[in-house]
């Protein structure tokens, strides 16, 4: 990471859902990046009723780009304890760069600092995600869980925890 670059984490705006869901399309594959369309939109449409839907979302901005985005998924039914990341990507340009770790740090500080004391992360036994599982591991995640034939295609999903 370029000690030149001026590197903002903030919370994410409305105006920013739409550039959020490409940038998670393309670091991950197109249908995260509807899904996360769908997720951020719903998610904006309920605060603007006063709905609380348990999410908080932080875009990572270089140099005044988004460059990232990560988020934070309360379950309401779930411990008071644990928190699950609600989308975590970077935009390819960045990655091998740094900016994961720091993203995945202020992550980590922003679920601490709401009082959350485990974080789970859900990614899949595919191709796609392989190098997301390296990163995870890389930053104290340790598999906790599996779900067999979870997807169409019949690939697993994997659960990791990292104890804040």
């Amino acid at each position: 990471m370029s000690s030149d670059q001026n590197l903002t984490i903030r919370e994410l705006l409305p105006e920013m859902a739409d550039s959020a869901a490409e940038l998670i399309g393309s670091a991950m594959n197109p249908d995260e990046g509807n899904w996360a369309r769908l997720t951020i939109e719903r998610h904006f449409a309920l605060r603007t009723q006063c709905f609380e839907d348990g999410r908080r979302y932080f875009a990572l901005l270089v140099d005044g780009t988004l460059a990232g985005i990560t988020g934070l998924h309360h379950y309401e039914w779930g411990p008071d304890d644990n928190v699950w990341l609600g989308w975590f990507a970077l935009s390819p340009k960045m990655q091998g760069r740094g900016f994961g770790v720091r993203l995945m740090t202020e992550t980590e500080r922003a679920a601490r600092s709401l009082g959350y004391r485990k974080l789970f992360v859900e990614t899949y036994a595919t191709p796609t995600f392989a190098r997301a599982i390296r990163f995870y591991t890389r930053a104290g995640f340790r598999q906790a869980g599996m779900i067999e034939n979870y997807l169409p295609d019949g690939s697993a999903m994997l659960v990791f925890l990292k104890e804040l």
